[in-house]
């Protein structure tokens, strides 16, 4: 019987377990897509795209030696393509010395900004690995303090869960296991908010945020007298997420009260089985006694008036046959009587 229920709790944990992970999976694959849009745009904001250099990659440019064995007809159309040279400039350069020394300074001019833009680039680039290893230095111990109360949190919280389910287990609430399971998602769902609250300060959109609704209040509208506050009016306060905040707490409370409730009412009917049990088993101990005194010839009404009793306390009544033994018991004085009344018997025998 026992190894059946303990098969039963755990085939009911790890079911609970695995309906958990498939509905925390969609949840965690738009965490993912989050920190991916986060990583992103931190990404183009500190390295534009356009900045971007190729380590293996060389400036194309052009030597005195290749324009020189170029035809005229192609280092005018490079000029004009790729140096932007207008047709009257290029119709001014008869010679093919000139087209030579034109293309060969413009080659030169590209060489040396590009060369410039790349040094500009790396050096940005240093400042801003210094500054954030200065800031990982300065920061850490805030960071670490914080990495420590979240994991102190989380082992509370988990501390609780368990608790909590090993209640359910021991008062089998069926009620009981649904409630923690709509508490894992209030809570998860309450995270998401706020890290899509925190997160929305650096990362204006993404379609991997909590939907909140946006509610707000512009105290500059509401206190000017016309209703136009003009550039004040813009700024506000949205209460949107304070409120969706606000069910998630109350949904936690009701569903806790509703867990405590079933788990409340499933103790009272074990507690009331126990008892019935037990006091089925004192009945079948008063019959057996009984019967086997029958069996040697012991018909002693005092012990089954006893017995009798005890039942009868056992099982709540009032005891009413004890006032009625107490009242034929003698009184001290009529003892004492009939001691003096022996003794002189005995005197006049002597």
């Amino acid at each position: 019987m026992m190894g059946r229920r303990r098969r039963r709790i755990r085939l009911s944990s790890a079911l609970m377990l695995l309906a958990l992970a498939l509905l925390m999976l969609p949840s965690l694959v738009e965490a993912g897509g989050i920190i991916a849009d986060i990583f992103n745009y931190a990404t183009d904001r500190l390295f534009p795209p356009d900045e971007y250099i190729d380590p293996d990659s060389n400036i194309k440019s052009l030597n005195i030696v290749e324009i020189s064995d170029m035809r005229a007809r192609d280092i005018r159309r490079r000029l004009a393509r790729i140096h932007g040279y207008e047709p009257g400039e290029l119709a001014k350069m008869i010679d093919k010395k000139d087209l030579i020394n034109a293309l060969s300074y413009a080659e030169h001019k590209h060489y040396e900004q590009e060369m410039d833009r790349r040094k500009w680039i790396m050096f940005k680039r240093t400042i801003i690995y210094t500054a954030l290893a200065v800031m990982a230095v300065m920061f850490w111990p805030l960071i670490k303090h914080a990495f420590e109360v979240a994991l102190v949190r989380l082992e509370m919280y988990s501390d609780r869960r368990k608790y909590e389910m090993k209640r359910c287990n021991e008062y089998e609430s069926r009620v009981g296991y649904f409630g923690i399971f709509l508490l894992f998602i209030i809570d998860f769902l309450g995270l998401w908010m706020s890290i899509s609250i925190l997160l929305s300060w650096f990362v204006t959109r993404s379609r991997y945020f909590f939907p909140t609704p946006s509610i707000p209040i512009r105290p500059a509208e509401l206190l000017s007298p016309g209703g136009n506050a003009g550039e004040l009016g813009k700024y506000g306060i949205n209460v949107g997420p304070m409120l969706v905040s606000w069910v998630f707490r109350y949904l936690n409370g009701k569903v806790e009260n509703m867990i405590g409730r079933d788990c409340a009412r499933q103790l009272r009917k074990k507690h009331k089985k126990e008892k019935e049990d037990l006091k089925r088993a004192r009945k079948e101990a008063r019959r057996e006694e009984r019967r086997r005194r029958q069996e040697f010839g012991d018909t002693s009404s005092e012990t089954d008036m006893r017995d009798d009793l005890e039942d009868e306390v056992w099982s709540g009544m009032t005891p009413t046959s004890n006032v009625e033994r107490s009242s034929n018991q003698p009184s001290e004085e009529e003892i004492h009587r009939e001691a003096d009344r022996l003794a002189g018997r005995l005197g006049d025998i002597d």
